[in-house]
């Protein structure tokens, strides 16, 4: 089980790496101090980790990659900050470090959906580590380097690389290899440090809107907020409330959405700060900027295509006429040259993913992998093909107010009056540019679909820029309302946050206790199993388990216990995973996963276990007490395979026989 100490050693490592980097490179920007500290652990965790991913795939997956590009990073901006002078006040306001420690209180939501729960001889889970599945890639990383190879499945028929957006587990990869931790611990440090930084990336942006001290301290508390579902289901009925609106998705905010999906949430801080580094780029063009802008780009992009790839590519198309627009007429073409090497290089840095994808992309069959839909937001109750027609209008009057009201209608209006206003406030060309990021970012939730998988992730996490945005401009807004004392508006918001509030406080009861099964005694002995599955597997070997091993953890069937605890790669790890992660089309993805269900329900036919052997290159078997094949044992008789170990009345493991020449 994960130790608190080595999640917090991972956390202080990260600090190091990402923080201490960041603001040495903002302050080389010319950021001033009130903005370079609550950009930097975003802006490092970016430059730093898409400049050792670089350095990884040349020289190795070591410390060295890891502190050399920290080190790169600092140099750069240590010999910038000397040669212009603006680094001579390094002094950090007292004011900071109160907005630091209100972020780093509520950045522990999130990294409890991640850490067990134990309770007498078991231990529950938060429905949403269902998604940190993913720790399999952060110890196949720090196990076998990069680029990594697939660890969810080993057949021949799908490309062996990941196509996945990969660099936030590479992150934690990092902090694992330093620390000595494992994938769990890193990845809970990882969603802290992921919380933080876009905390106080909201923070930061809502002081610089406002000048104002109450106004970080806000944007930090509304982002803990919740949706009106809840509210709205106690006034009217859930049936009631289903016939009119559709359930509630991923589509969320971002105590949500963080607690699930980190990546998308640090891929979209990445976008926030690459749109405030346009905007340098466009006052004081130099090399320094324009790297940094391609590495922020390759950081997007490789931790979430739909936020880095779609949205960062519509909002920076935006902006960029934005800016332009905005230059002195010689110093049009010198921006949009650098722009344009910019976009080259951080093509460049990514190429290697891209590459990945694009073989999956061919393995799957092609086809598209964005659509154009509206959004789905009114239930049932309308007839069609009206209710689709209305869906359209719902998206920006119905739906965005459901699930943020108070940072969406708040926010929307302080950065509609700040963009036709910017004399009002501070620094009006930045805020008309991420006024254009929040019109990229909400309009392509709207209108865009991705195709590759089951759920509507570019949707629902398209959103999330934008949502940043908003957040600190809301923040902002209250800020100014409440030293007016404009009683209205402070009733209204006040009125909106206590009807969301419970939803927030439920989300974040639900990460502390976890959810209760019938399967946690079971899980919190797993680990003795697979440290006897290590003595027989060697690291790059593949091992078969049940898919469906203590699946009633989690809202959708997963193995939890061969995430958590395997640090091996497996050879088939279930429908959910193998959508994400395995180029193969959902016919035979679901012929597959029937195979498995079938081989460790007991029902597995010879051809069955010689498919596990030969197709899939399952190399280590576990079968347990709780599979029906224990009773009904498949593997204990069938010369492809040998027993290697058996603990009486918990598991057997087997070992592949090799195969003979011919055979």
């Amino acid at each position: 089980m994960p130790s608190l100490s080595l999640a917090a050693f991972c956390i202080a490592i990260g600090l190091v790496l990402w923080m201490a980097s960041g603001y040495v490179l903002a302050r080389s920007l010319a950021f001033d101090r009130a903005i370079a500290l609550p950009l930097a652990p975003v802006l490092g965790w970016a430059v730093q980790n898409a400049l050792a991913l670089l350095l990884s795939l040349i020289v190795g997956f070591s410390p060295v990659a890891t502190i050399g590009a920290m080190a790169l990073i600092c140099a750069a901006g240590l010999l910038s900050v000397r040669r212009d002078g603006s680094g001579s006040d390094r002094r950090i306001p007292p004011l900071t470090l109160w907005i630091c420690l209100a972020a780093a209180v509520m950045a522990a939501g999130p990294a409890l959906a991640v850490l067990p729960k134990f309770g007498g001889d078991g231990v529950a889970v938060a429905p949403a580590l269902f998604d940190h599945a993913k720790i399999a890639l952060i110890d196949q990383i720090v196990r076998e380097g990069v680029p990594p190879v697939n660890p969810v499945y080993g057949g021949a028929e799908a490309p062996a690389g990941v196509a996945y957006y990969y660099l936030w587990q590479f992150g934690a990869a990092q902090l694992a290899q330093l620390t000595g931790a494992t994938g769990w611990e890193a990845d809970a440090a990882a969603s802290w440090l992921t919380a933080f930084s876009t905390l106080l990336l909201m923070a930061g942006l809502a002081r610089q809107f406002s000048d104002r001290d109450l106004a970080p301290f806000l944007a930090i508390g509304l982002s803990g907020l919740g949706s009106l579902r809840p509210v709205l289901a106690a006034m009217v009925g859930e049936e009631t409330l289903g016939q009119w609106l559709q359930p509630a998705t991923g589509l969320a905010g971002w105590l949500f959405q963080t607690s699930w999906s980190p990546h998308h949430v640090q891929a979209a801080g990445c976008v926030v700060v690459a749109v405030m580094t346009m905007v340098r780029l466009a006052r004081q063009p130099g090399a320094l900027t324009t790297v940094t802008l391609a590495l922020l780009a390759a950081a997007a992009y490789q931790g979430s295509i739909w936020v880095g790839g779609v949205v960062f590519a519509l909002a920076a198309a935006g902006c960029a006429l934005f800016l332009a627009r905005s230059r002195p007429v010689g110093g049009v073409g010198t921006f949009l040259l650098l722009g344009s090497v910019a976009a080259i290089v951080a093509v460049a840095i990514a190429s290697p993913l891209l590459v990945e994808q694009y073989r999956s992309a061919v393995a799957r069959g092609g086809g598209r992998l964005i659509a154009i839909d509206p959004f789905e937001v009114l239930g049932p109750a309308l007839p069609q093909p009206l209710g689709r027609v209305l869906d359209v209008p719902a998206y920006w009057l119905v739906l965005l107010v459901v699930e943020f009201p108070l940072a969406y209608l708040a926010g929307a209006i302080t950065l509609a009056r700040m963009a036709v206003r910017p004399d009002a406030w501070r620094d009006g060309p930045l805020v008309r540019a991420l006024a254009i990021l929040t019109a990229a970012s909400l309009g392509a939730g709207w209108l865009l679909v991705s195709t590759t998988g089951v759920n509507n992730d570019l949707g629902w996490r398209a959103v999330l820029p934008g949502l940043m945005v908003l957040t600190a401009a809301a923040a902002a807004g209250l800020a100014r309302c409440m030293e007016r004392r404009a009683a209205l508006p402070l009733v209204l918001a006040m009125a909106a946050a206590t009807a969301t509030l419970p939803d927030g406080l439920r989300l974040a009861a639900e990460n502390l206790a976890g959810k209760p099964s019938s399967s946690a005694a079971a899980f919190a002995r797993s680990p003795a199993l697979w440290q006897a599955v290590r003595r027989h597997a060697p690291p790059d070997t593949r091992v078969a388990s049940n898919p469906a091993l203590f699946a009633d953890m989690t809202p959708w069937p997963v193995n939890l216990s061969w995430a958590l605890f395997a640090d091996r790669r497996s050879c088939f790890a279930g429908n959910e995973l193998a959508i994400a992660f395995v180029a193969l089309s959902p016919e035979r993805r679901a012929a597959i996963t029937d195979q498995f269900r079938r081989v460790f329900a007991g029902d597995g036919t010879p051809d069955d276990i010689r498919a596990l052997a030969r197709t899939h290159h399952c190399d280590v078997v576990v079968v347990t007490v709780f599979d029906g094949a224990w009773s009904h044992d498949p593997f204990a008789a069938n010369p492809l395979y040998r027993l290697a170990e058996a603990e009486p009345g918990l598991w057997r493991i087997y070992i592949a026989v090799p195969r003979k020449a011919g055979n």
